[in-house]
Order: structure tokens, then C-alpha cells, then sequence
């Protein structure tokens, strides 16, 4: 059974230590530079997914107050050797449904990805996650540090309503 738990001391080097695959690794921040963003963006809140009792990913949101109130989902990951099980969606699901329990005004969750992130684009788009057509300006990170490459610089915009 999928759920979110809070980062603890006790969970935090499993968390940490959970990795995107090679090829994925451009386009998503790791676990211990997103739990140390929280320190500087009162906001954010980080959770561990869990299946059972085995970390499986993790997840980085905030609450935006807007017409209508949603969730930003600022980070999700699968940790690599947990890929290709259906974990994406399920956990995309589930976060929709815990955004909702603990912000009732939400309207919808919002994500966004790099443009030429295929894979996960597929997997967004099967939890139901469709493109707003906007998209948005990169926030500087390290990932993006140092590249010229046309799709680091926006972001699409994908919405998922109630």
C-alpha cells in the first residue's frame, strides 16, 4: 500500500539515497538538495512515498492561494531501481488525493516539466494530469547550471482538476 510519511531523522539517508536513472537525471533535482531548498522556503513539504514499508520516492509541494486554490507539485520522483512498476501513477494518484484531505479548498494540482521530458510527460498525462498550454520561465537550479540547451529555459504546464 502507497503513502506519504514526513522526512524524519530516521528516514531521511533512505530518502536521500533514492536516485533517478542516469538518462533521467537533467531533469529533476535530488532528494537532499529539495530537503534542503525547505530550510530556505518555509512553504515546501517534503514526503517520503512509501510502499509498505520500503521508501520508494519522494515528493516536494505547497500550497498556492489562487482562483481556484491548488497544489503545486514542485518535485516527484520514482527511485530508479522502483521504476517500471506502476509507481508514477499510483503515486501521482495518491498525492492527489492526500492534497485534497489536507487542503479541502484546492481546485487542482499543477506540475511542470521540461518540454523534452518524454517519459514523464507519458506518465502525467496517464494519471491525468493535461497541458494547460502555458508554460513558465525555469527557476535556476543546479541542473540547469551552465546549459545552453533550449528546453532548460521554460517549463510546460500541466493541471489535473478535481
Amino acid at each position: 500500500m502507497l503513502t506519504l510519511r514526513e522526512i524524519t531523522k530516521e528516514n531521511l539517508i533512505p530518502v536521500t539515497d533514492l536516485e533517478m536513472e542516469e538518462s533521467q537525471a537533467g531533469f529533476v533535482e535530488d532528494n537532499l538538495f529539495s530537503i534542503a531548498e525547505c530550510y530556505l522556503y518555509e512553504e515546501f513539504i517534503p514526503k517520503a512515498i512509501y510502499d509498505n514499508e520500503i521508501p520508494i520516492g519522494f515528493v516536494l509541494y505547497y500550497f498556492v492561494e489562487d482562483d481556484p486554490d491548488y497544489v503545486f507539485l514542485h518535485r516527484i520522483m520514482v527511485d530508479k531501481n522502483q521504476q517500471g512498476k506502476g509507481y508514477g501513477v499510483r503515486s501521482l494518484e495518491l498525492c492527489v488525493e492526500e492534497f485534497k484531505k489536507e487542503f479541502p479548498s484546492i481546485g487542482c494540482v499543477e506540475l511542470i516539466h521540461y518540454p523534452d521530458n518524454d517519459r514523464a510527460a507519458a506518465v502525467y498525462e496517464k494519471a491525468g494530469f493535461k497541458l494547460t498550454g502555458g508554460r513558465v520561465k525555469s527557476a535556476p537550479g543546479r541542473i540547469e547550471r551552465g546549459s545552453d540547451d533550449e528546453n532548460r529555459t521554460y517549463e510546460v504546464i500541466r493541471r489535473r482538476y478535481y
